[in-house]
């Protein structure tokens, strides 16, 4: 099987609707031998930041000596870019060799109206690859969507609900904590009011990278990240967290003794912590600015960014899939004063109309607007 045909394959999966639970992915794992078993996992949950803090524990555990696979969602161009083992997208080959591997279970499966999803298919085939890794090197897989994970941090407005519904899933003060909002140069407590696990201060803007502090009862880390944002700030504070008590799990030891200590590790991880889709500049004259932000919490983060630049005005080009909230997401990105947007149809299945997308920052902003 050629890659291409895979590929296609996995994306015709996308018809199929998620369902509740787990038992599908099991079910689906167990045919693959569950190679889930033998791996220790993290899982990064929220509204936002997942993506960007899963990456800060992946690289300083890097920077640490282990061997580490990262798992995220969505991808830009390939699908390969969602599963990352020490850096690298998985192989074409990976992904054919998976897909002759499932095609029939799942074709069996489509027949009796259980086929497993896109998203299903594509965390089976992270976590068969990650069980890859030579025994020696199959140290760690940072995951952000994992089955049973060994750490649970949670990003964003997300943790207050967390807490509230299922108290035995997140201990507050043992790992993500509460992370209250702040801007530059405030603090934010990570963990109980009265008994703060990590401190986290954003130093402002320096070029297109943002001074951090986070302090933990074990080190202060002093850095830069190339992700913007006082929001990114708060992401490195549940980072460091997470990446401290993984690198107090016993028996998880580093591959080689030539590697820097934790406060270190975590320094050059979090400096090498870029992330394609986050406030990505793609061009400088004029300045240009790539965000996957897709919901109203997002793009009050973005414009929250964009304010700490100088610029004369501000056009944007907005696109969104049918399941968004368009209205507060124009609503939202009316604080950065737009004065043009362009709506657009992205190149996907559940893409939304331009002309609906367009009316809701007709409604929302004072900008012109156009299709």
């Amino acid at each position: 099987m050629e890659f291409h045909e895979a590929a296609n394959f996995l994306f015709d999966l996308r018809r199929f609707a998620p369902r509740p639970g787990l038992d599908p992915t099991r079910d689906l794992l167990a045919e693959l031998g569950d190679p889930h078993e033998n791996l220790v996992c993290v899982q990064v949950a929220g509204s936002n930041g997942k993506g960007s803090t899963a990456r800060m524990v992946e690289r300083s555990l890097r920077e640490a000596g282990l061997s580490v696979g990262l798992y995220t969602s969505p991808h830009l161009d390939d699908v390969r870019e969602r599963i990352r083992v020490d850096g690298r997208k998985i192989s074409r080959a990976a992904v054919a060799e998976f897909v002759a591997d499932v095609e029939t279970y799942a074709t069996e499966r489509a027949a009796d109206g259980a086929s497993p999803t896109f998203f299903e298919a594509v965390t089976a085939l992270a976590l068969r690859e990650f069980d890859r890794l030579p025994e020696i090197a199959r140290e760690l897989a940072a995951v952000a969507p994992a089955d049973a994970p060994l750490i649970t941090a949670a990003t964003g407005d997300a943790l207050a609900g967390i807490h509230e519904e299922v108290d035995d899933v997140l201990t507050v003060g043992t790992g993500a904590g509460n992370l209250d909002g702040n801007g530059e140069g405030d603090a934010t407590d990570n963990g109980g009011p009265d008994d703060p696990d990590v401190r986290v201060a954003y130093g402002g803007r320096e070029g297109l990278e943002g001074a951090v502090t986070v302090e933990t009862p074990a080190r202060t880390v002093g850095t830069r990240l190339p992700l913007l944002g006082a929001h990114q700030a708060r992401n490195a504070g549940v980072a460091t967290a997470l990446v401290e008590q993984l690198l107090d799990r016993p028996g998880l030891a580093v591959v080689s003794d030539d590697v820097p200590d934790a406060t270190a590790a975590l320094e050059r991880g979090m400096r090498n912590a870029h992330w394609p889709g986050r406030f990505e500049v793609m061009g400088r004259d004029p300045l240009v600015v790539l965000d996957g932000a897709h919901n109203p919490g997002g793009c009050e983060t973005l414009a929250e960014v964009l304010g700490a630049f100088d610029y004369d005005d501000l056009h944007v080009v907005a696109g969104a899939m049918t399941d968004k909230d368009h209205r507060g997401v124009a609503r939202a990105i009316a604080r950065a004063n737009p004065v043009h947007v362009v709506a657009c149809e992205p190149d996907h299945d559940r893409a939304e109309d331009e002309t609906v997308v367009a009316r809701a920052f007709e409604r929302e902003t004072d900008a012109a607007v156009e299709t």
